[in-house]
C-alpha cells in the first residue's frame, strides 16, 4: 500500500477542555476519537451515510458491501472513486482508484454488474408484507437462504483463546490516546501477529478487517477467529459468517438474535472473554478441552 493525498485526518481530534480535578479547574486539552458521516454509493447512486473514524473508507465501504452480498470479490469491482482526505493508505489493486481531492467523505464503488434489487443481502429474503409481522422464525429462515453455513473446523487452544484480549489492547494506537474508539481484531490461526482496525463503530471496524481481506485475497477467512471490544450483536455475527469466520469472541456481551444467528449458521459465539473466563454460546466443539459443559438453568424453566 502508498500513502494517500497528503493532510489525511487521523482517526483523533484535539479539543481545549477546561480539567476539574479536586475542586481545582485549570485549561487542558483532550484527543477524543473522530466522527464523521460517510456518504457510500454503488455504481454513482447513494447507498447509506455511515458515521465512522476516517482513515479505511475503502475497506469500510468493501467490507460493508461483502456482508450484504453485493460483492463477493475484489473482481467484481470496475473502479472506486475516493476522497482522499477519508484513505491513509491506498492498496494496490487491478481496478483503478479514482482519487477526487474536491470531495470529502464519499466512497463510490462502480460493479461490473448492476447493484442487486430489492434490500440489501438476508433482508432481501424477508417477506414484503406479511398479516402477522416480522418474527424470529421468519428471520431465522431468510439469514438460512442467504448464508451458507460456516464450516471451519479449527480447533483453538485456551491459551490462544485468553490470549486475544491482550492482543488486541496492544493495537490500538487511537483507543489509546483518546479511549473513545472500538476495535475489531482478526487472527489467524498458527498466527501470532493480530490485524486490528479501530472505528467509533463497532460494526465498522469489523467491516475494516473483512474489506481489508477483500482486497488481500483473503477471504474466506475460514482460518481466523474474530475479537470485538464491544458487544457482540447481530451484525457481527452475520458480518463474520458471511466472510466464513467460524469464531467470534466479545469482551462484553452478546445479544440473543446473535446467539440464534450463530447458532443457525454454525458460528463458534463467545462472551465475556475476560481473563481466564468466558461464555460459550454456541458450537464449543472449535474450542476442544476449553469448555467444561453442564446443563444451564434457564429462568422460566419448568
Amino acid at each position: 500500500m502508498r500513502e494517500s493525498a497528503p493532510g489525511i485526518r487521523g482517526g483523533q481530534q484535539r479539543f481545549e477542555v477546561t480539567r476539574f480535578d479536586s475542586g481545582d479547574a485549570r485549561s487542558s486539552s483532550d484527543q477524543v476519537a473522530r466522527e464523521d458521516a460517510l456518504q457510500l454509493m454503488v455504481n454513482g447512486s447513494p447507498l447509506a451515510i455511515l458515521l465512522r473514524t476516517p482513515g479505511a473508507d475503502l475497506e469500510l465501504a468493501l467490507g460493508l458491501l461483502h456482508a450484504e452480498g453485493v460483492i463477493s470479490e475484489s473482481g467484481d469491482i470496475d473502479f472506486v472513486r475516493l476522497a482522499p482526505s477519508g484513505q491513509t493508505l491506498l492498496p494496490s489493486t487491478s481496478w483503478e482508484i479514482r482519487q477526487e481531492p474536491e470531495s470529502e467523505n464519499l466512497v463510490d464503488v462502480h460493479l461490473r454488474t448492476l447493484l442487486p434489487e430489492g434490500g440489501l443481502g438476508w433482508q432481501r429474503t424477508l417477506p414484503s408484507s406479511s398479516a402477522c409481522g416480522l418474527c424470529g422464525s421468519t428471520t431465522m429462515e431468510a439469514i438460512r437462504q442467504f448464508h451458507q453455513p460456516v464450516e471451519g473446523r479449527m480447533v483453538w487452544g485456551s491459551e490462544i483463546l485468553f490470549s486475544l484480549p491482550d492482543l488486541l489492547s496492544a493495537s490500538q494506537p487511537v483507543f489509546t490516546t483518546t479511549g473513545g474508539l472500538h476495535a475489531a481484531g482478526l487472527l489467524a490461526w498458527g498466527a501470532t501477529e493480530m490485524k486490528v482496525a479501530e472505528d467509533v463503530g463497532r460494526h465498522n471496524a469489523v467491516d475494516k478487517l473483512i474489506g481489508r481481506a477483500l482486497l488481500e485475497r483473503l477471504l474466506p477467512l475460514s482460518n481466523a477467529c474474530l475479537i470485538v471490544s464491544g458487544r457482540a450483536g447481530f451484525e457481527i455475527v452475520q458480518k463474520a459468517a458471511a466472510a466464513q469466520i467460524g469464531v467470534v469472541a466479545s469482551i462484553s456481551a452478546p445479544s440473543s438474535m446473535a446467539v440464534l444467528t450463530a447458532e443457525t449458521l454454525g458460528v463458534t459465539l463467545i462472551g465475556f472473554l475476560r481473563g481466564r473466563s468466558c461464555n460459550v454460546y454456541s458450537h464449543p466443539e472449535r474450542l476442544g478441552a476449553v469448555v467444561e459443559l453442564s446443563p444451564p438453568e434457564l429462568e422460566g424453566d419448568s
